[in-house]
Order: structure tokens, then C-alpha cells, then sequence
């Protein structure tokens, strides 16, 4: 056993199994191989002398190990490496095939390999760990050259296709990464969330260190904190977007502090006493720019930040937000302006650096991430002092009650800020989490009614794929009389239907030649219209930006339509001057590039407005009302014998608000008198959270999916004497993936049992369900994935299905570049090529959310790295979307569908995903 494990070979074998299986067995693979690692480490007895399965993770996840360098081989120099030392003739039909572009590097390897290497090798994975340290040690091309001789002397031809993808860091195994550290160990993602270190990951598992797993437990139930190590990166914890209308429920429950919202680049920085690390939001190292140690030449921050930490602190590591200070005008400059503050040089006279922290997260060798927030806080003041323009801490103060928010946040609108954060007192450090932390983020474009709105002139549109109708339009502002030049290229905003109707509307009068008097700038419009012919669109956006692709000289930042105006004529539209009065009429400098379109301060009203109304159909009612029974206003209540649920904790969380609704009193007591216990909040072991409406806090519980959330119904409809009776699915708000399944073996998918006898107010539910005129609850809305998935393999073939619906459950957007020059990108061959591979996508099962459908996805497509970084993309995903995730979508390349498509499987994402923004 230990022979085979410590073979090379043997991993070659392993990796290739799993990358022939189908994705089910691949995982079954990877788990049993753990297992048999772990029994085999076991054998040995004393932990001293116990082998770590470290040497074997770095070589199955080589993209998440940080503790080997970079070798510096991309395909092609790799590809030279082997020649040379396999000592090949370039003219050779195979080196030049080897040398050319195609689907993988080990494939196109292989047929060079046969008769240069042995048939049987004996590397071990020592010997492979130590060559790969000497190629990332040694020098690029040369020192790979050397190293693989060595490897190519010993090991199999199977064995260099393997060698090859993990230098790559591409093993194309069809398993993510996180989800190979889950299957190693359930804690595994979340301890390697907090430091980043693959080393340390497995020792803290292997070690079983007191504290460190019970750490990530707590967190796993709720109760925050993670493990996380000086000097190694710490994905940082996400703001969630807020409503301003759901703040006041926040109030009344916890106690807020509010921080103002910086506009720079997220950084971590981690100081063990003698060096600095500097991380940016993607874990990337930005020490030797602003110095890793005060002495060190041409250091922008360190030489500084040195003095300005407390004597008393021994390490430290402070999270934060890098900006640029401009010296001249004594301000920090917005994204906008377009400088990076990574290089800057230290002999820059009039930029320089400045950190703005808000948070600790270590010191003097404690971890502080189960530390409430307003504890960090106060540490904060101790830790490090401030430098005008070289660091600053951020400002905080605690919210007393709804009208000293509104006050904040107007002076946050007064300072031309980008927003503010609420932050809970008591809320712990989570890394890479965003939904349900405690941490929020209100900005002005997210209230109605507070930004400008501009009427704008619609002047020429832009033609979808194939060019059957327009999908997006050039708009404009009044320079003179019948005088017009283009401000702003939209196309969100509009449902379907009502893209539909414009397109009716104007597709008379679109002309192909330019029109006097109307001027585009760099952005020319597949057609023109008329003024007299055309129409006026209202349109928002966060900021005015000066931009020379358009003729005004101004852009909208992420515009998006409002409304159309057929009341208003072309003349009565924005005029250019009137644009230029917004932007000197502004309190910012002139050097600034963008402008804050706030229009007016938040208001009580904006505070306490109503939830958009959702439209309900006549006549709609509770699906089991007429089935309840009058329960009756008893104080104390003794448990009924047997009651099935004797032993188990229930959260009654919320109550109906019609006439006549039970109160929380009265649900509790149906609780105790069916054995139960009333808890006043979740726990891991809490049975169910019953909820007599969707209230702002039984939404986030049931985001989380941990809980089974079912309606009072279920408690009422048994009342003081009855039997309570399982889950109907009916009853259930948000199931956990056992009651889910359970309820679909007992029922069908519009709710009808299998094995219950109906009534005439039951059947008639069913009926009204499998009309659609009813809410059916989560489990007979539409057929379940796995009855989806069995009427494919019946339609399409066992053998077929899975080739053919390859993208099955995945949701995605395509992100074609927004800022000032999108009409490059959409006018772009690219950009007709990815359209062309989203409808491949969406051919084999997967779904494309358009740019006027809200909604979250896992991914999002881009053509390129995007010009305007993660910033760029957030902003314009909080816009399409409307809703928070734990963590941003993954952002791939568009090629990967083609690739997978080629392939026949979900291809290794390493290699597609966008990192460098």
C-alpha cells in the first residue's frame, strides 16, 4: 500500500481515471483515495511518524499551493523546454504540430514521448515535489530544461501528461478545486479562506489543532470568525447591498455603527515585526512597490506606515483601502480618474499612496476575527496613528436611530462619496462572505428617486446578433436648435415587451446615412433617426463621466432607462449646457473626471417606504385556510402524549399581518403542546423556523437553506387536539435537501399525495395549482431537477443526454465592456462571437439571464479581462441583478463553453478564469 501511494505513477493512474469519468464517479474517486490515504496514514500509529498528504495535495490542486514560486512556463516556452531537452528536431512534422495551438499541450505531447522515456517509471512523488521547487527556484526555460531531463529519464509516458498539466496548473480533471478540498476534508475551504496556505490547511486537519477546527464549526454555524495566519492572505469579508426601506427593521433589532464608503482598491496589510506584505482584494502581492521594509528603496507607503504603528505592537494585520492622495489638490482621486495607485513611484511629486483602514484582524499574535466589530474597533485606535495623506483610519460613528442615519448618510451625499457601510456591533470577521454578515452597503443609486435623471433624445440604435432588431440605443442631448449630439449608449432598463413595442414603433423611420445636425463622435450607430421622428427616454445612472467618445463629452455611468416620455418633444430634452452646469455647478474640483449625480438628501419618506407592490392575482388565498382549525387562547398547555415533536426545537419567527391572525404566544403554545420546545432563534439542531409571513429576517434564514421554513398553517391546521402531521408541501417556505427529497417521493410535483385522502377544499387547491393560479409553494411550481434530468435521459438517451445538456443547472450573464467605449466592445467581432457562444450555451441546457432580467448567477462570460477591474463588474452586477450573493460569480473566459463543448465535459476552469482585473 505505502509502495503504491508514494509512486508518481500511481497518481498519474488516479488523475487520469478521474479525468475519463463521468462527474458522479470523479467525486467518488477523489473521496475514496482520501479515505484509503487516511487508513493508510493511520497504519503508522505514533502521529509523529504519520505521513501528510500535503506532497500529494500540492500536486492535485498545484493552482491553490503558494509555497512553490511561480515557474514562469506558459504552453509555448514549456513546449521549447521539452525539445530541448528531449533534443528534437524543430523541423519535425510532430515538433511543429507540438510547437502549434491546439487543445492541450500533454495530448499533443504524447506521440513525441513514446521510445524517449521509459514504459515503466519510478519517480515518487518526493522526487516530482523536489524538480518542480528546482524549476520554480532555478530560472524559467533553463532551469525546466535541466529539471526535466531528469523527469523524462524516469518517468512514464503517462506520467509526463500529468507532469505537464500540473506545471500548468490546469489538471482539466472537471472538479473544482474547492470542491476537491471539500471532498478531502468538510473544513478544508474554509480553513484555507483564512490563510491561504494549503500547508498549513492540512497540518491544522492532520494535527486536529485545538481551537482551529472548532473555530470553523462556529462558523459554519453561524457564529462567524475564521482561522487565519500572519503574513499569508485572508480573503476579506463583503458588504451586502441594502435597500435604504429595510434599514429601520435593522435598527430596532441591533445596534449599527456607519463607516463612510471608500472609492479605492481593497487591500490587507500584514506586519510580523520586521517585514510588510501588502495583498490586494485577489490575494495578490504588492510588497516590493510600496516597500517590505522601511529601508527599502523606492517603498511609496512602508517608510511611512513604520512609524506610524504603536510601539506596543508586536504584529498586526489591517484591512482597508488603498487610495491615491493628489498632493496638489489635497484629495483622494476616484476610480474614474484612472490612476493606480500599485504604480505609483515614490518619486511621484504629486500622487502618493494612502491607506484608509477600517478593521484589525490580528495583533500581537491573537486572531481578532471572532471579535465583535466595535471591539476591533476601539483596538484599531491603539494599533496604528494617523498621517495626513499617508494613513487614515476610517470614519465610524454609532447610529443612535433612523434620523441620525438619514443625517450620515446626507453628509456622506455633501462630501460627494461614493456611500456609506453599516456594520453591526457585534458582527464577527467572516472572510469571503457577504449575505448575512452584518455588514451592508447603502449608496445613492441604490434609493428611488435620489439621483438625476436626464431626458435624453433618442438618435440612432444598434442592432442585435442578426440584425432583426435593435437592442440598443444612442442617445443625445440639445447643443442648439434642432442641433443634437450623443451623451450615452443604453440598452437596460426595458422588459422584453416593451423593447418589442419601441422596435414597432421606430422601425419606420430608422435610416442607414447619417442626418445633419445629429453627431455621434467615435460612436457611430448601426441607424439613424430623425429628431421629428424619434422619442425621449429617461434614463438614471451613478455618475457623469467625461468621456471624448461621444460628442458631448460626457458619458452616464451604468445608465439604465427609466421610462419613455412621449409627452415631452425633441426640443424639451437636456441641454449640452445644462449637462456642463451639473459639472461645474458640482462642489468637486475641476480635475475630477466623474460626477456624483446625487440629486437631494434621503428623507424619512425614503426611509420608511413601502416595499414595491408585488401583483396578486383576484381571489388569491392561503392554500390551507379553509382547512384550519380556531385555536383557542389557553395560558399554559401540557404536552400531548406521543406529539411528534417531542425532543425537537421550534422557531416561531414571524406572524400573519391579516385580521385575526394567531400571535407568536399562540403558535409557541401549539409548539409545546406537541412536544416541542419554542426557541427564540435558530440553532444548528432547531427542527423548523415557522413563519406566518416572509419578513426581512425569515428572507435571510431562508437564503442560507440550513432550516426547513414552513408557514403557521402547519401548526394550526392540527390546533390544540389533532395529530401533527408531517410537512405538506403546501406548508414549506424553503426545504433542506432531505425534506426535498422526502417530499418528493409523497408527493407529485403540483402537491397532490400520493397516499392522502382529498377533500373537496384540497382538491380544489390542486386544481387551482395545476392552473397556475396559486402560489404551489417550492416543491410544485415546475418539475424538480431530477425530473427534469430523467425525461432528458428518456428523450435524448442515456448515452446522449448528458453530452447534449452539458450546461444543465448553470446560470450566467455575458459582460460586454460598459464604460465609456462599450460600443467598441458591442460593435466588436468579439462580441458577436461571444453572443454566438451564449446561445451554445443556453443550447445545451444552461441559462442566459439578459440585461433586463434580475436575478443571481454562479458565472459571469467576459471576452477579455475587463479595462475597469472587479469594481467595474460589482457595480455592473448589483445593477442587472438587484441581489447579494455570499461571493461575486466566478468570471471566465467565454471561450471555456466552446472547450467544454469540445470536450464533451465541464473543462478545468483554471485556465478561463479572469484574475488579473
Amino acid at each position: 500500500m505505502s509502495v503504491k501511494l508514494e509512486s508518481f505513477s500511481e497518481l498519474s493512474s488516479l488523475l487520469e481515471k478521474v479525468h475519463q469519468s463521468p462527474l458522479p464517479t470523479k467525486e467518488t474517486i477523489l473521496r475514496k483515495f482520501f479515505q484509503d490515504f487516511d487508513r493508510y496514514r493511520q497504519s503508522f500509529g505514533d502521529e509523529g511518524n504519520q505521513p501528510s498528504i500535503y506532497p500529494w495535495l500540492r500536486l492535485i490542486v498545484p493552482g491553490m499551493d503558494r509555497e512553490r514560486k511561480a515557474y514562469g512556463l506558459r504552453e509555448r516556452t514549456l513546449a521549447e523546454a521539452y525539445i530541448r531537452a528531449l533534443g528534437l528536431d524543430r523541423r519535425n512534422a510532430e515538433v511543429q504540430r507540438l510547437l502549434g495551438a491546439g487543445k492541450d499541450l500533454a495530448d499533443r505531447l504524447g506521440p513525441l514521448l513514446h521510445g524517449r522515456c521509459p514504459a515503466v517509471g519510478d519517480l515518487s512523488i518526493g522526487d516530482v515535489n523536489s524538480r518542480l521547487d528546482a524549476i520554480g527556484e532555478g530560472g524559467r526555460v533553463v532551469a525546466a530544461r535541466d529539471e526535466l531531463v531528469t523527469l523524462i529519464e524516469r518517468g512514464n509516458p503517462l506520467d509526463q501528461r500529468w507532469l505537464v498539466r500540473i506545471v500548468l496548473k490546469n489538471l482539466r480533471l472537471g472538479v473544482s478545486n474547492r470542491r476537491i478540498l471539500q471532498l478531502y476534508h468538510p473544513n478544508a475551504p474554509t480553513l484555507y479562506d483564512g490563510a491561504s496556505d494549503l500547508k498549513q490547511m492540512v497540518q491544522l486537519i492532520e494535527t486536529k489543532a485545538p481551537g482551529a477546527l472548532e473555530i470553523v464549526e462556529g462558523a459554519a454555524a453561524g457564529g462567524g470568525g475564521a482561522m487565519v495566519l500572519l503574513t499569508h492572505f485572508i480573503r476579506p469579508m463583503l458588504c451586502q447591498r441594502l435597500e435604504l426601506r429595510q434599514v429601520g427593521e435593522l435598527l430596532l433589532r441591533d445596534t449599527y455603527w456607519l463607516e463612510t464608503k471608500m472609492d479605492g482598491e481593497r487591500f490587507q496589510v500584514h506586519w510580523d515585526g520586521t517585514t510588510f506584505r501588502y495583498y490586494s482584494r485577489n490575494g495578490h502581492d504588492y510588497s516590493e512597490a510600496f516597500g517590505r521594509t522601511p529601508d527599502q528603496v523606492g517603498g511609496t507607503l512602508t517608510p511611512m506606515l513604520a512609524e506610524l504603528i504603536a510601539p506596543s505592537t508586536r504584529d498586526v494585520i489591517l484591512d482597508g483601502e488603498m487610495m491615491v492622495f493628489d498632493r496638489r489638490d489635497l484629495r483622494y482621486r476616484d476610480k474614474c480618474d484612472g490612476t493606480d495607485v500599485k504604480a505609483l513611484r515614490s518619486g511621484n511629486a504629486d500622487l502618493r499612496p494612502c491607506f484608509c483602514v477600517y478593521d484589525v484582524l490580528y495583533h500581537n499574535g491573537r486572531s481578532l476575527t471572532t471579535v465583535p466589530y466595535a471591539e476591533r474597533a476601539r483596538l484599531l485606535q491603539n494599533v496604528v496613528r494617523e498621517q495626513f495623506g499617508f494613513v487614515q483610519r476610517c470614519r465610524r460613528e454609532r447610529v443612535r436611530d433612523a434620523d441620525h442615519l438619514i443625517e450620515l448618510i446626507n453628509a456622506a451625499i455633501d462630501a460627494q462619496q461614493e456611500g456609506v457601510v453599516l456594520k453591526r456591533e457585534d458582527a464577527p470577521y467572516q472572510p469571503n462572505r457577504r449575505a448575512g454578515t452584518g455588514w451592508y452597503k447603502i449608496k445613492p443609486d441604490y434609493i428611488a428617486g435620489l439621483v438625476v435623471d436626464f431626458d435624453l433624445l433618442v438618435i440612432g440604435g444598434f442592432y442585435n446578433l442578426r440584425r432583426s432588431y435593435v437592442n440598443a440605443f444612442l442617445v443625445g442631448v440639445a447643443r442648439g436648435p434642432d442641433e443634437y449630439v450623443s451623451v450615452a449608449k443604453v440598452s437596460m432598463g426595458l422588459s422584453v415587451v416593451e423593447w418589442q413595442q419601441l422596435n414597432q414603433s421606430l422601425r419606420p423611420h430608422w435610416r442607414t446615412e447619417p442626418l445633419e445636425r445629429v453627431h455621434c463622435g467615435r460612436t457611430r450607430p448601426d441607424v439613424w433617426i430623425a429628431p421629428s421622428n424619434s422619442i425621449v427616454l429617461q434614463l438614471k445612472g451613478s455618475e457623469l463621466v467625461r468621456s471624448d467618445t461621444y460628442a458631448a463629452g460626457f458619458t452616464v455611468r451604468f445608465p439604465r432607462i427609466v421610462t419613455t416620455r412621449a409627452d415631452k418633444l425633441p426640443d424639451e430634452v437636456c441641454t449640452l449646457e445644462e449637462l456642463e452646469q451639473l459639472v461645474t455647478g458640482s462642489s468637486q474640483s475641476g480635475t475630477r473626471k466623474a460626477t456624483k449625480l446625487a440629486k437631494r438628501h434621503v428623507t424619512l419618506a425614503d426611509l420608511n417606504a413601502p416595499a414595491p407592490a408585488k401583483q396578486t392575482k383576484p381571489g388569491r388565498k392561503r392554500l390551507i385556510a379553509a382547512e384550519r382549525q380556531t385555536v383557542p387562547d389557553l395560558g399554559d398547555v401540557s404536552p400531548l402524549p406521543g406529539g411528534m415533536l417531542h425532543g425537537r426545537d421550534v422557531c416561531v419567527m414571524s406572524v400573519g399581518n391579516q385580521t385575526g391572525a394567531p400571535s407568536i404566544e399562540t403558535l409557541e403554545r401549539l409548539v409545546r403542546r406537541h412536544g416541542g420546545r419554542a426557541v427564540a432563534n435558530p440553532s444548528p439542531a432547531t427542527f423548523a423556523i415557522v413563519a406566518g409571513r416572509v419578513t426581512f429576517k425569515v428572507r435571510k434564514y431562508m437564503e442560507t437553506g440550513r432550516w426547513d421554513v414552513v408557514r403557521d398553517d402547519w401548526l394550526l391546521r392540527a390546533g390544540m387536539e389533532s395529530r401533527l402531521e408531517p410537512f405538506r408541501p403546501e406548508d414549506v417556505l424553503t426545504a433542506t435537501e432531505p425534506t426535498r427529497m422526502q417530499l418528493a417521493e409523497q408527493y407529485d410535483r403540483y402537491g397532490d399525495s400520493y397516499t392522502r385522502p382529498t377533500t373537496p377544499a384540497s382538491f380544489g387547491a390542486l386544481l387551482r395549482r395545476m392552473r397556475g393560479d396559486e402560489d404551489c409553494g417550492p416543491l410544485a411550481s415546475q418539475l424538480t431537477e431530477p425530473e427534469m434530468v430523467r425525461a432528458e435521459t428518456v428523450l435524448l438517451g442515456a448515452k446522449h443526454a448528458p453530452r447534449r445538456r452539458l450546461f444543465r443547472g448553470l446560470s450566467a450573464r455575458l459582460y460586454l465592456n460598459r464604460n465609456v467605449e462599450e460600443e467598441e466592445a458591442l460593435a466588436g467581432i468579439d462580441a458577436y462571437r461571444a453572443q454566438r457562444e451564449m446561445l451554445r450555451f443556453v443550447h445545451h441546457g444552461g441559462h442566459w439571464l439578459r440585461d433586463t432580467e434580475s436575478g443571481p448567477v454562479g458565472f459571469v462570460f467576459v471576452t477579455s479581462p475587463p479595462d475597469g477591474g472587479l469594481g467595474e463588474v460589482e457595480h455592473w452586477i448589483d445593477t442587472t441583478t438587484g441581489t447579494d450573493k455570499d461571493v461575486l460569480p466566478l468570471l471566465l473566459l467565454v471561450q471555456w463553453i466552446g472547450r467544454s463543448l469540445e470536450a464533451g465535459r465541464l473543462y478545468d476552469m483554471t485556465d478561463f478564469t479572469v484574475k488579473d482585473f
